[in-house]
């Protein structure tokens, strides 16, 4: 009940960017024949959206790929990786990737590799350079950064040189041993900076304000701004090989090299030149975009202390808002929180008073990237300001609508669903849920029958603010009530409907439109459904595709009851796409969920949905959608068991969540009662379906994929159980129920259902001991699932005929059959349910009558 991941617009856009990236290198990767490679250095400081960037693209890009040729570099310091570092957590699951990884290990140098750089480096033989090489690495300890250093200090100082007479490099080892050298690389590249002159340790400090790199066109713009020559001193500390110049950029050669510069500063110097770069740099922002970005920072780098007048904070706070929109509008969210972050700190006392508009931005675009980042405490400090010191309700509607969102993220749903409807009411919007539902539908079905497709599809778009935003209220509460209170779902879909049909379409209609068909498709109502799910997919083009994933999955289980089910993998297919596309992770992996359910059901080789699932876990746990990995990992351990894996399957969290969650509890239920019938144990089976039917009425509101195999196998249960239970009437009166879904479903989608409906009106016969005809089902549900391509249910038709005829006595006959089935088994990959079935049959026949061709088969483990 509580498997609802956030999807607001900015996680959207950022989630948007990481598939795309994905998408980029598998093309490229695949498209080819050379290895795309992807190097990244100084990894330990990237922030945990790149990291996340860098997972998304190990998980679903290119590794995961086996058609793919890419490589994956990267390298980081290992000394500054802290269990609270995102790239240590992500170290830490790196069993995560599907491909082949190996770790290297770069230490310092010992002795004998030293001397071998040595004499390679002076063109000397290694006996020659010993003593040298000796002496370097006991000043340095093999660090390559500071021998590299060393070697040219001691050649800038005469000490290590090349001798014309002799024609080689020589030293003066004594001076050398003599000289005193700090124990720190940090440190040496201090002093070696320090005894540059002014003009170039001047430029060097000034260039270590803005970071590792500069291009040339910023270092002319800083020029004219600061009123001062920098090239000269630039193009001296290229030469002392402390910068380098790679095309139109210089660039500090090491990491440590910028950081010795930046520590020649003392902070209050720091403080007070980040404020003066940042001055002098803002209004620069007319002329080059970025520019923002790098005067914001030197301003944030300064701090509000460093703030001479007073007008000067409402400056910089607004400038850290302009820079925080473009961050967010580049999907870095991160980044953007603390720009905002920053502008509330330069704010002063009473800036709600002064202030207020900018005020009001900072906090909401603070509170939506907080949620974002997933950062749930910076979320509630910010929402309070906001509704402490709003002026109206409806400037506090943002933060009430990203609590509202954090609630449902943070496994409340049902705080969720009550503070939203709270909302609703205070905008004057009552779902009157007291009222009958029938009642409702009726309404909402006479609402829709007063325009045709093309009068509601021309709707005019909807202005409102207020409503725009209830509109989001409203769709929020449609999901979250439909898996904990389905029966308060027709009253929300109406809401959206009336809503949308009198004030203007939303980017949200479509979800009213399209759970609206998918409601009144469960009641029976399936080619009613049908025209509103397609009508839902069709406002898409109209409003915008921001709730595309959600539409398409919605629309895609109903379709299933019309479409053949083959073609319903297609349709997720296109769900998993709009879904990264919008950035709406959750979708995408309900896709891809049901994509897979629908791949089990519509007989796909049971290898191919193994390998499938996996990609579902690896996803699933790469974004913590802990309920979803959990229903996920249940029929993986299925699949494994039909397939014959000694594998298994750890669901550490399945009984905590069980206990708390009726879904979780739904699904073990089945799967458990599926397998137990799947391998013949009456006992397991009925305990497990009598427990399903006991925790199914608090269904989802909607038809689904699940509901297939949750009717058939519900059924021929019942009718097994029917056969050897005493309390007969009740289990005939269940497998009736499921025939009888079946068979309508079937009136919809012949292809899907129909094999499916005349295997239960088999098993009923036989229940019934009406033998003639149930032979007669039997052979059409046989001939239907061979017709319609369901090869693991004309498996399943054949072993049940042959448990049929064994029960009459003709061994002939049903030794044929179990044949057939251990066939049409092996051929889905079914191998364990092969081995299973052959030892049934070795146990009921005799030996002489197992013909040579009925054997165990052998796993796909």
């Amino acid at each position: 009940s509580n498997c609802i991941i956030h999807d607001e617009g900015c996680t959207n856009a950022q989630n948007r960017v990481q598939y795309l990236l994905c998408r980029f290198v598998e093309v490229l990767s695949s498209t080819f024949a050379a290895t795309v490679t992807l190097c990244l250095d100084d990894l330990q400081w990237a922030d945990s959206t790149s990291i996340a960037a860098v997972n998304q693209l190990l998980l679903t890009g290119g590794l995961a790929s086996q058609n793919t040729h890419f490589f994956f570099l990267g390298c980081y310091r290992d000394g500054e990786t802290d269990n609270c570092n995102p790239l240590w957590k992500s170290l830490c699951n790196n069993n995560l990737v599907n491909a082949g990884s190996t770790d290297v290990k770069l230490d310092c140098m010992d002795e004998e590799t030293l001397t071998t750089m040595v004499s390679e480096t002076l063109c000397l033989l290694p006996r020659l350079t010993r003593s040298l090489s000796s002496i370097i690495y006991h000043k340095t300890k093999g660090n390559p950064l500071f021998v590299t250093r060393l070697l040219t200090s001691l050649s800038k100082d005469g000490l290590l040189r090349p001798s014309l007479r002799r024609r080689r490099w020589e030293w003066d080892k004594e001076k050398i041993l003599c000289q005193k050298l700090p124990d720190d690389v940090a440190e040496f590249l201090m002093h070696t900076i320090i005894s540059l002159p002014y003009d170039v340790k001047s430029v060097l400090t000034i260039l270590s304000c803005f970071g590792a790199s500069v291009d040339s066109s910023f270092v002319k713009k800083l020029e004219g701004a600061l009123d001062r020559a920098l090239l000269d001193g630039i193009d001296t500390a290229v030469a002392e090989g402390l910068l380098d110049k790679i095309d139109d950029h210089y660039r500090f050669s090491h990491d440590r090299i910028q950081e010795a510069a930046y520590n020649m500063m003392n902070s209050l110097d720091r403080c007070k030149f980040h404020f003066s770069y940042g001055l002098v740099l803002a209004p620069l922002e007319a002329e080059e975009d970025d520019y923002i970005f790098t005067a914001a920072t030197q301003f944030n780098l300064a701090g509000p202390e460093a703030v001479e007048e007073k007008g000067q904070n409402a400056i910089i706070a607004d400038l850290n808002l302009r820079a925080g929109k473009k961050a967010m509008d580049m999907s870095h969210f991160e980044v953007a929180y603390s720009y905002f972050d920053h502008g509330i700190t330069f704010l002063r006392k009473k800036h709600w008073e002064e202030h207020y508009a900018l005020s009001l931005e900072l906090f909401d675009l603070a509170a939506r990237c907080a949620l974002t980042n997933g950062d749930i405490v910076s979320l509630k400090l910010l929402s309070e300001q906001v509704i402490a010191y709003g002026r109206s309700y409806e400037d506090k509607l943002n933060v009430l609508y990203l609590v509202t969102c954090s609630l449902a993220f943070s496994s409340k749903l049902p705080e969720s669903i009550e503070k939203g409807l709270d909302i609703l009411a205070n905008l004057g919007i009552d779902l009157q849920e007291s009222r009958n539902t029938e009642a409702c539908i009726q309404e909402t079905t006479t609402l829709l029958s007063t325009r045709t497709d093309d009068e509601i599809l021309n709707t005019r778009q909807m202005t409102e603010p207020t409503m725009i935003i209830a509109l989001k209220f409203l769709a929020k509460l449609e999901s979250g009530m439909n898996q904990t209170k389905p029966r308060s779902v027709p009253f929300v879909t109406q809401k959206i409907i009336e809503l949308s049909l009198a004030k203007g379409m939303s980017p949200m209609s479509p979800i009213g439109f399209v759970y609206f068909g998918a409601f009144i498709s469960k009641r029976g109502d399936i080619s009613s459904g049908y025209r509103y799910v397609k009508l839902a997919l069709s406002l898409l083009d109209k409003v915008g595709r921001e709730s595309a994933g959600e539409v398409i999955c919605m629309a895609t289980q109903v379709k299933i009851f019309v479409e053949p089910i083959q073609a319903a993998l297609e349709h997720h297919n296109d769900g998993y796409a709009a879904s990264m596309v919008a950035g709406d992770v959750f979708n995408a992996l309900l896709n891809t969920a049901l994509e897979k359910i629908c791949m089990l059901v519509a007989g796909v080789k049971l290898q191919t949905v193994r390998e499938e699932y996996n990609k579902s876990e690896m996803l699933a746990k790469e974004n913590k959608a802990l309920i979803l990995l959990v229903q996920i990992k249940q029929v993986q351990r299925d699949v494994f068991r039909l397939i014959g894996s000694d594998e298994e399957v750890k669901i550490p969290e399945e009984e905590k969540l069980i206990a708390s969650n009726n879904s979780v509890l739904k699904t073990f239920c089945f799967r458990k009662a599926y397998i137990s019938f799947m391998f013949r144990s009456y006992d397991d089976a009925k305990e497990y379906v009598s427990k399903f039917y006991d925790c199914r009425e608090n269904a989802w509101a909607h038809l689904m994929v699940t509901h297939i195999n949750n009717a058939l196998y519900t059924g021929l249960i019942s009718f097994w159980v029917a056969r050897k239970s005493r309390d007969a009437q009740c289990w005939f009166a269940r497998g009736n129920e499921s025939k009888l879904t079946l068979k309508r479903w079937a009136e919809s989608s012949p292809w899907t259902f129909e094999n499916k409906w005349h295997l239960l009106e088999a098993e009923e016969s036989f229940s019934h001991n009406d033998y003639e005809v149930a032979k007669l089902f039997y052979k059409q549900a046989i001939s239907s699932a061979k017709l319609h391509k369901f090869v693991h249910e004309e498996a399943l038709a054949y072993e049940l005929a042959a448990y049929f005829y064994l029960e009459l006595g003709e061994m002939e006959q049903s030794m044929e059959y179990f044949l057939a089935a251990h066939e049409r088994y092996h051929e889905w990959g079914a191998f364990g349910k092969c081995n299973s079935l052959f030892e049934f049959v070795k146990s009921s026949f005799s030996p002489t009558s197992i013909e040579s061709d009925f054997s165990p088969s052998v796993s796909g483990n």
